[in-house]
């Protein structure tokens, strides 16, 4: 809150100026109030002593206590029961972000075979009146099985959450890839869907295919995929004309399938013109890649045929793929090349030859390339960090040991690609890890 501000509120609290009166006070503007609320949003007490102050506050309160409400399985219904009350406001506090979780927050809290079977999220559709959530913007929903839900209750899923525009599910187990492609399509305004470790109880062969194509919602821009190892996820996502990011996530490299890397291809090329972003990232370390050929997975994610791809982001410690990979984007022959950044954050690490990276990146494609964006590794211990609190130790200290080293590595990256170095192009980040033997 500025200094005139909080004077502002000085002098509508106190009166200042008049002589006091007992039996007027002023009431303070909406606007101050919720100046006083959002300098305290952090803190849940103080926000709660704010709504006593009078009716007045409760309402702008509430709006700051439940912009965003976590459910889970054990605490779930103590929040139905604040709107089964016929006094119920709570709808009053127009709630923005809504996650619903099946699993427990309780401590040793006992899942043992019903963790997908909890009824937290069919609560949130059955019990509480319709708009009380229309509000919610982001929803996301863990710990789910389909087989909870009724018809009904899917079918008005969209209804009650209209004006959604962002889904996260995360261990949701469906049926079928039929009643995804319903939940996915069922969201008018959807812009941002993420699926994480999503399942389908019944098998491929047992699946009746005859069911209709369900288009996504036209506005769908960003898709993220992490750890999705079916491909009837992705055939659920295709065509998605709208698509404009994507970004794709695995533990394993094994996870990485060719049927899966056509199927990215497909949905990449069926946004056509409107595509611009694509980031992967594969978590395992390099060491743990046991055969798999990633150039052969990437072949069939053919990004040169993509004409407005402005950013690639690549996540990976693997070194074999990268110059087979741009080296195909190099001899693309677009006429109107639109690559902006280049983000591979092991790139600095790879054992790479060097003099040839350098030479495809100055081919016509990368013509407009503005970035090279990579992280530097340096470690620090203890001696570089003297003097600071003790505590999670984020980089050493100025003209420490690891500061000088790490001015070393920058320079001899830079050194590796003299041509990109003259453009101005390279983005070396400072990437410094905390390590000391002492405390092993």
């Amino acid at each position: 809150m500025l200094p005139w501000q909080c004077e502002a509120v000085r002098a509508y609290l106190f009166n200042e100026g008049h002589k006091p009166d007992l039996y007027i006070r002023t009431m303070l503007p909406t606007e101050l109030c919720n100046l006083v609320i959002d300098h305290l949003h952090d803190s849940k007490p103080s926000l709660l002593a704010c709504s006593l102050v009078c009716r007045a506050w409760v309402l702008e309160c509430r709006f700051h206590l439940f912009q965003k409400v976590d459910l889970y399985r054990d605490t779930a219904d103590p929040f139905f029961q604040l709107f089964e009350s016929p006094y119920a406001t709570i709808a009053s506090a127009h709630t923005r972000e809504l996650n619903v979780a099946q699993n427990t927050v309780t401590r040793y809290g006992n899942l043992d075979g019903e963790l997908l079977d909890g009824l937290a999220f069919q609560g949130v559709l059955s019990r509480y009146p319709a708009d009380v959530f229309e509000h919610v913007q982001k929803l996301s929903v863990t710990w789910v099985g389909w087989w909870t839900l009724s018809e009904a209750e899917r079918l008005n899923i969209g209804q009650r959450f209209k004006n959604v525009t962002e889904l996260v599910l995360w261990m949701v187990v469906f049926e079928t890839d039929k009643e995804l492609a319903v939940l996915i399509a069922s969201f008018p305004a959807l812009e941002v869907l993420s699926l994480q470790t999503i399942r389908f109880r019944v098998k491929d062969s047992q699946e009746n295919h005859s069911h209709l194509k369900h288009a996504l919602p036209a506005n769908l821009h960003t898709i993220s995929l992490n750890d999705i190892s079916n491909p009837r996820v992705l055939h659920s996502l295709i065509p998605c004309p709208s698509l404009r990011v994507f970004k794709c996530h695995y533990v394993n490299f094994g996870d990485f399938t060719p049927a899966l890397a056509k199927d990215f291809g497909q949905l990449l090329l069926s946004a056509d013109e409107r595509f611009e972003d694509f980031g992967f990232t594969i978590q395992a370390a390099a060491l743990l890649n046991d055969g798999v050929d990633l150039d052969a997975r990437f072949k069939h994610i053919d990004l040169a045929r993509i004409p407005n791809l402005r950013r690639i982001n690549l996540w990976i410690e693997d070194t074999r793929y990268l110059i087979p990979f741009l080296g195909r984007l190099a001899k693309s022959g677009s006429s109107t090349p639109m690559l902006e950044t280049l983000d591979i954050y092991y790139l600095s690490e790879h054992d790479l030859d060097w003099e040839k990276l350098d030479s495809i990146l100055q081919h016509p494609y990368f013509h407009v390339l503005r970035e090279v964006k990579t992280s530097v590794k340096t470690y620090f211990n203890l001696e570089d960090v003297v003097g600071q609190e003790s505590g999670w130790y984020l980089k050493p200290n100025d003209g420490s040991r690891a500061h000088i080293e790490m001015g070393h590595n920058i320079a001899k990256f830079v050194e590796r690609l003299p041509k990109c170095q003259a453009r101005g192009i390279l983005r070396p980040a400072e990437g410094y890890y905390f390590f000391d033997r002492s405390m092993w």
